[in-house]
């Protein structure tokens, strides 16, 4: 999910192309039904031309700023090296595998991932729930092996971190949370 930065700075191109939109709309209005009206001259930009150069870029600038913000975040994947080349696989695909093998445990109702990439390797965070009365230690401990396990023979490399955070369910909780 996108940061607040690259949400307000997409939000901020939006509406300034917006804007610039509707002052180019109305500029050609006028000159369509031959008046000489135009919006720009209301906004106070001096007539000087290097006044204006300078204004543009500027504008260029923040423009290009806004842009990095959003495009900054793009989504993340690891090379995995094969016989003939390689493939690139999404982070999200990975955190799905992830999910899949803390599911396999009996006493797992359900399971979320969220991986990242970090120096090749996956490494993240796996949020599961479990059956009322099971140990949440020895629940922790077994689906981190097993998850890291699997990790490991798809990826070839072990996840450099990898959180578990089990929550025991109460039976009153279980229907909200069984597929």
């Amino acid at each position: 999910m996108p940061g607040l930065a690259t949400r307000v700075a997409t939000f901020v191109l939006l509406v300034a192309a917006a804007l610039v939109a509707l002052m180019f709309a109305m500029r050609l209005t006028a000159a369509a039904f031959g008046c000489e009206f135009s919006p720009f001259t209301y906004l106070g930009i001096s007539a000087v031309h290097a006044t204006r150069a300078w204004l543009l870029a500027g504008v260029i600038a923040v423009l290009a700023v806004l842009l990095w913000l959003v495009l900054r975040h793009g989504e993340e994947t690891l090379w995995l090296p094969g016989t003939a080349g390689g493939v690139l696989v999404p982070a999200a695909a990975l955190a799905r595998l992830a999910a899949e093998a803390a599911c396999r445990h009996p006493e797992v109702v359900r399971a979320e991932a969220t991986l990242r990439v970090r120096e090749g390797a996956p490494d993240g965070t796996v949020r599961i729930y479990g059956r009322p009365l099971a140990d949440p230690a020895r629940l922790a401990a077994e689906i981190e092996l097993a998850v890291r396990e699997r990790l490991a023979l798809v990826v070839g490399v072990a996840p450099l971190r990898l959180a578990v955070r089990p929550r025991i369910l109460t039976v009153p909780q279980l229907k909200r949370h069984l597929p």
